[in-house]
């Protein structure tokens, strides 16, 4: 996992290439995410994030056709995808959105645990097991 301390605090940097922040183990939690995330096509990226009070999901979604744009989807289906998460979790879930090219990676808290990362439809990242 790449975390990189931005200061004295107790706030680091997830990098948002998903190779780099592997989960070290497979929880309840990250199998529901992996499913999840398995039957919406539109999410490129997905980032479990889980710390004793919430459990941040941080996806990135692909961008219409025609533009870059995210947020006409983003705003059509994330109250329907909180729902179905919190309902596959079993727990509150924080549904984020994280437009990759306008960001330097995820802010996370020291307590904070990476239980999933799922980024398989992106075929321009090769997860670390499938490198030659």
């Amino acid at each position: 996992m790449c975390i990189v301390p931005e200061s004295a605090n107790a706030r680091m940097n997830l990098s948002l290439d998903p190779s780099l922040s592997e989960p070290r183990h497979v929880t309840a939690e990250a199998l529901a995410l992996a499913g999840w995330y398995e039957a919406q096509s539109a999410v490129r990226h997905l980032w479990g994030i889980r710390n004793s009070q919430r459990l941040r999901v941080i996806i990135a979604i692909e961008p219409a056709p025609d533009n870059d744009d995210v947020y006409p989807l983003w705003l059509a289906n994330s109250a329907a995808w909180t729902r179905d998460l919190r309902l596959r979790v079993g727990r509150q879930v924080q549904l984020e959105l994280i437009h990759e090219s306008l960001s330097d990676g995820i802010e996370i808290d020291a307590d904070d645990v990476v239980i999933a990362v799922q980024f398989w439809r992106d075929a321009t990242l090769t997860p670390p097991n499938e490198a030659l």
